[in-house]
């Protein structure tokens, strides 16, 4: 058997259902039968049993014509995302940008509704909040995650925003769709996203995108400090140039593939 060979572990129908995931990208997220079919050389009868068990088990949806993956497919990523040995070359980076503002940074990664650490550096500036690696934060309160969801193509933020829970963690907290919309779209253009007061009155957070080859956002970089300090003179946007450095330091590091 040589090495090209399936041996007797492969599972066809396994491999089959990867390609057809695969066959959606940038260019192509809403296909018909005949599509997916000629683009992974199955029959049609077999493209059409392996959507439909996408679209049982949530990983994608039709109208009948048309397929579409939902955000559920993040999910077969996300382990790989959220792990900390992928972030472990970026610590350095966060410890480096902590110390340079004196105030807690972060990275996380988009997680269905939520966001998740995946890297956190407390500084002896202390806030209420006791956020570690895995903790777990609604994306619509969060700097780090509307600046993830900004990126999101528009049907999935829409999709987002209609199906979330948007709890009000303070009178602050934006919970009307539109509105939420409006601020999520006008971070995305900005690229970088301001929340304040609004996950906890006492907590102000900035955060900009982390890119992979290709220009796609697969997690966020933030700073969380007291709004009393956000409001200082110039802060707000030393921050965000501090921020916008350390992301592209991350992102280099990330297509070096240091570890």
């Amino acid at each position: 058997m040589s090495e090209n060979e399936p041996s007797n572990t492969y599972a066809q129908t396994f491999a089959r259902g990867l390609k057809v995931i695969t066959t959606f990208d940038e260019g192509s997220r809403v296909l018909t039968l005949t599509d997916v079919a000629d683009r992974t050389g199955v029959t049609r009868s077999t493209a059409r049993r392996l959507l439909h068990t996408l679209v049982t088990l949530g990983y994608a949806a039709t109208d009948g014509k048309y397929f579409s993956l939902t955000p559920k497919i993040l999910d077969l990523g996300f382990a790989y995302l959220a792990s900390s040995e992928i972030w472990r070359f970026a610590e350095a980076d966060i410890q480096a940008l902590a110390s340079e503002v004196g105030e807690s940074s972060s990275i996380s990664v988009l997680d269905g509704h939520d966001i998740v650490y995946v890297l956190r550096v407390q500084t002896q500036r202390i806030l209420r909040n006791s956020l570690n690696v895995g903790s777990r934060v609604p994306a619509h309160a969060n700097s780090m995650g509307r600046i993830q969801l900004a990126e999101l193509p528009e049907r999935e933020l829409r999709h987002y925003i209609e199906t979330a829970h948007l709890e009000p963690f303070t009178p602050w907290t934006i919970t009307d769709p539109k509105r939420l919309h409006e601020k999520i779209s006008r971070d995305g253009q900005q690229g970088w996203s301001m929340v304040y007061r609004e996950l906890e009155e006492g907590i102000a957070g900035i955060a900009v995108p982390i890119r992979a080859a290709g220009g796609r956002v697969i997690a966020a970089a933030n700073i969380s400090l007291a709004p009393v300090r956000l409001k200082e003179a110039g802060r707000q946007e030393e921050l965000i140039q501090i921020l916008r450095e350390t992301a592209n330091n991350i992102q280099r590091h990330l297509l070096e593939g240091r570890t």
